[in-house]
């Protein structure tokens, strides 16, 4: 059978999120994890806890949507940074060097709190945008290589259908390109709004490969829909999504068994 590993994102930002992750994680259905490190409820010693388990933990730059390490400043959204990184002027410049900074806090927060991290990806993939994804390649070099998560799909039936979408397909594959082997993502079309039919839908189209899936559980609560209401997303329907019996028998059913916990794994084996 082939392998699919399922990762939580933005685990730290919001209590109803982490709850809705550790239910997916205690249920066995969610193995990795990608946290923000200077999420308002993300707890070093519960990460450390994760670790322990087997549960690979995974670096979430964040450069949007959050305070920085470095400044505090906060940068919208990937549109935002995508155009203060486009300027051709020395404002363009100093962003460059202010975003290399900022990985570079969030990456050493990291190594003080003795964290193993196992991967390393960005809050809405910015890691695959120019500007980004040097300063990444560079900390997973200082972290020892972890693995690179590149958000490209493996069919054209799994992409969003929209500008935004297709650029991103365009944008991860250039990152691929410079990192070699990593797994082919699903989950991104319909990122916070996922059931069971869509999963079901989406790995008909992909067989004979080991595969990730980016999933966004949580609980939908008056204060994270508050919060975080540009997103409008549906996590409590993805995390009932994961827990659904028939979700890990229709994995099966299509030849695929989750991957195994650390240490058991060797993850150079499936990135």
């Amino acid at each position: 059978m082939n392998t699919v590993l399922v990762n939580a994102d933005d685990f730290g930002l919001h209590p109803d999120i982490d709850r809705g992750i550790l239910e997916c994680v205690d249920a066995g259905v969610v193995q990795s994890i990608s946290f923000s490190p200077q999420g308002q409820t993300l707890n070093w010693s519960q990460l450390a806890d994760l670790r322990a388990r087997g549960i690979r933990c995974g670096l979430h730059v964040t450069l949007v949507g959050e305070p920085w390490l470095t400044d505090g400043r906060i940068v919208a959204g990937w549109k935002d940074l995508v155009k203060q990184l486009a300027s051709p002027t020395a404002s363009g410049r100093a962003m460059k060097l202010a975003v290399e900074r900022e990985v570079n806090a969030q990456v050493a927060m990291c190594q003080q709190n003795r964290i193993a991290i196992s991967h390393i990806d960005s809050h809405q993939y910015v890691h695959a945008f120019p500007g980004v994804w040097q300063p990444v390649l560079n900390a997973a070099q200082r972290l020892g290589s972890p693995r690179i998560r590149v958000p490209k799909c493996p069919s054209p039936a799994n992409i969003k259908k929209n500008i935004g979408g297709m650029a991103l397909q365009w944008l991860a594959a250039r990152l691929g390109n410079r990192v070699g082997r990593f797994l082919p993502i699903l989950g991104l079309a319909h990122a916070g709004h996922n059931t069971l039919e869509i999963y079901t839908r989406e790995f008909r189209a992909v067989s004979g490969v080991d595969i990730e899936l980016c999933v966004h559980p949580g609980v939908n609560t008056p204060s994270l829909e508050q919060k975080y209401a540009d997103w409008k997303f549906d996590w409590t329907g993805e995390r009932d999504a994961l827990l659904d019996p028939q979700f890990a028998e229709m994995l099966k059913q299509r030849g695929y068994q989750f991957a195994p916990l650390l240490p058991s794994l060797n993850e150079t084996a499936v990135a």
